[in-house]
């Protein structure tokens, strides 16, 4: 039986920025959205993945707007199939 270990360290992309809806910019930091991503499942092989899809799409960025992060969540979520936790994230979220 194979046993894949992963990491506990989340990866921030270096460097980014997010603008907040009061265009306020603070550091970037990917245990928020592992921890909404941890809300919506126990399953922490869902979360690994799903998280290091997002970060991945973000790395690319200097300066992101919250909302394209709550965008990047939800559309990440739908397209690997997950509907229902994109939508569980998007009551959660407003």
């Amino acid at each position: 039986m194979d046993v894949i270990r992963r990491s506990q360290a989340t990866v921030d992309p270096t460097g980014l920025t997010v603008e907040t809806p009061n265009g306020k910019h603070i550091p970037f930091n990917s245990r928020k959205i592992h921890a909404a991503l941890a809300a919506l499942t126990n399953d922490p092989t869902v979360v690994h993945r799903v998280e290091s899809l997002i970060v991945a799409q973000l790395a690319g960025f200097d300066v992101v707007a919250t909302g394209t992060i709550q965008a990047t969540i939800v559309d990440t979520l739908e397209q690997l199939g997950y509907a229902h936790m994109a939508k569980s994230y998007l009551k959660a979220s407003h």
